[in-house]
């Protein structure tokens, strides 16, 4: 062998448990209006997967690890101040757990109304930047003032 080849090799990242890191693969079927239209990859497939996370709850569906989803749930109930507060996290826990997204920035937390609260920032992923927002609600009740 050459000196001047080089030997790539398929090393994949360890955590530290031991455990192999798995990159999720981007190539996925591409929803639109609630229906399949084709297959898609790359920022296309990153943009449709936050928003699945944005809009799956943790720790309900038995096909996900309780690593997918977030945890807006949590905010039910709770005073605008601390929701405030932890949306912000919740949503960079829930962005983190895909090994795709490298950054999270939370711009901005409004409060729309007595039960809503709207956030937005972007998702650095290894695709480019992609742009958020969510509503998340603090209230069961449909009573808006």
């Amino acid at each position: 062998m050459d000196d001047e080849e080089e030997i790539e090799l398929d090393v994949e990242d360890e955590t530290d448990d031991g455990l192999e890191e798995e990159t999720l693969p981007s190539r996925t079927y591409l929803v639109k209006n609630g229906r399949i239209q084709s297959m898609t990859d790359g920022r296309e497939a990153m943009i449709q997967a936050i928003d699945k996370i944005l809009r799956t709850e943790r720790f309900v569906f038995p096909i996900y690890t309780e690593d997918y989803g977030n945890d807006f749930n949590e905010l039910l109930g709770k005073e605008f101040d601390y929701a405030e507060v932890e949306v912000e996290r919740m949503l960079e826990e829930a962005m983190y757990a895909d090994d795709r997204v490298t950054d999270v920035r939370v711009d901005d937390v409004q409060k729309m109304n007595s039960t809503t609260l709207m956030v937005s920032g972007t998702v650095e992923t290894i695709f480019g930047t992609v742009p958020i927002e969510s509503e998340v609600t603090l209230s069961e009740s449909t009573d808006v003032d």
